[in-house]
């Protein structure tokens, strides 16, 4: 209790080998993409990344990617959610919630694509931390995707920091559990291909929890973009291959040794792809250059 109070106060502004390379995947036809941006925070960035100041601010999104491809749409995440509130004040211990926090206004993305007129039949969670699976409840009729292995710990694990039991144990959940095939892309040994064209394509970040995926999307226009969850917190710290704080990932990755061999990974592909874009779940900066719901990337 009194490690678990130490990091609680310390961490008090902030959140929550490769194969061989493969062929640049071919253009996607017709696949874009928006961001859905469903709360934030504040927090200095000497504890986002590791040797980052702890005199400049950067604002920490809380997103939902919005995927539509010609054969389906999909969620990549589902952000906050319309019950975060009761969530949070359940399953987040006393010494946690100065730390792993969030600000108002929270604009959920049921809220955001019902006004659109958008459904989506499918979620697929890069990994099921409370500010990516806060959302899973607003959607009961749609069919939410987990690897084996994240469903499989968060059974034997429930609780913080994993994921949040008022968040995966609702009954009206319809979970999908699915495992990566044995087929390297892009570097990764291994891959699943969501529509069979190189489009949409989920590969394994394992570490910061025991089954998280990115999702690598590569559009008409032939500009990729890689969507890497919670492997680091910061494109800045991508560019450097750094971890995040040392607190923060003591308390929120689950195999820091793992989760650093990710961040590395994605630093070497950035440097023979260098038209890659990848971009960590929270990275407020990016996301602005990048637009938000309604606007698209394609």
């Amino acid at each position: 209790m009194r490690k678990h109070l130490l990091l609680g106060l310390l961490l008090s502004f902030t959140l929550g080998g490769p194969a061989a390379f493969a062929d640049v995947p071919a253009p996607g036809a017709g696949v874009s993409f928006s961001l859905i941006k469903t709360g934030h925070v504040h927090s200095p960035a000497g504890l986002v990344y590791s040797g980052g100041s702890f005199f400049q601010k950067l604002e920490i999104n809380h997103v939902a990617v919005l995927v539509q491809h010609p054969r389906g749409s999909f969620l990549f995440d589902s952000g906050l959610g319309r019950e975060v509130a009761a969530q949070y004040q359940q399953d987040v211990p006393w010494w946690a919630k100065p730390s792993f926090r969030y600000e108002q206004p929270v604009t959920p993305a049921r809220d955001q694509l019902d006004r659109a007129g958008i459904t989506v039949p499918r979620i697929i969670l890069s990994h099921s931390h409370w500010d990516h699976a806060s959302g899973l409840v607003d959607f009961p009729e749609a069919q939410v995707w987990i690897t084996s292995e994240e469903r499989d710990w968060d059974r034997q694990h429930p609780g913080f920091p994993g994921a949040f039991p008022s968040q995966i144990d609702p009954p009206s959940i319809q979970w999908h559990t699915y495992a990566l095939e044995n087929k390297p892309y892009f570097g990764f040994p291994r891959s699943l291909d969501l529509f069979g064209d190189g489009s949409a394509v989920l590969v394994p970040l394992f570490g910061h929890t025991p089954g998280a995926v990115g999702l690598l999307l590569t559009l008409a226009s032939g500009k990729q973009y890689l969507f890497c969850g919670d492997t680091v917190w910061s494109a800045q710290a991508l560019k450097e291959s750094r971890p995040k704080s040392f607190l923060a990932s003591l308390i929120a990755d689950n195999d820091r040794e793992a989760t650093q061999h990710a961040i590395e990974q994605l630093h070497q592909l950035m440097q023979e792809h260098t038209g890659l874009v990848v971009v960590p779940a929270h990275d407020a900066a990016l996301q602005d250059t990048l637009g938000y719901f309604p606007q698209w990337v394609r």
